[in-house]
């Protein structure tokens, strides 16, 4: 299947791969937003139905789906920015230091985030 290559990393820069992240990341977001606008909308099913979704994903298992949408968000946000400056053909020649930078600022955040969320459901 040729739509497969679309998800070989071998032989890809890393400015390539991240692009690729990029638009996965994008495509994940959209998805969940569409799941997301669902559940607001199941209180019209009843407030049983509601509070029956919401018992169930405000919980510890729930916990990592939603670390991994944080960092799917903070990455295609943060990356989004990145590509926005090549774009405008701002610091060209710091491509590859933009690039390290994008990801080590990624990385903290999404473990800032991990820790704020994980005291809030765990209730340390």
């Amino acid at each position: 299947m040729s739509w497969l290559k679309w998800f070989e990393i071998r032989g890809k820069s890393l400015f390539s791969i991240s692009y690729s992240f990029h638009r996965l990341t994008g495509v994940v977001l959209a998805i969940y937003l569409l799941m997301h606008l669902g559940y607001l909308t199941s209180i019209r099913l009843g407030k049983e139905v509601y509070d029956i979704f919401i018992s169930t994903t405000v919980t510890p298992t729930f916990l990592a789906f939603d670390l991994l949408l944080v960092l799917a968000g903070v990455y295609h946000g943060i990356n989004g920015v990145r590509l926005i400056i090549h774009e405008f053909a701002l610091g060209y020649e710091l491509r590859k230091s933009l690039l390290y930078l994008t990801y080590i600022l990624v990385l903290i955040v999404w473990l800032y985030a991990s820790y704020v969320m994980y005291r809030l459901v765990v209730g340390v």
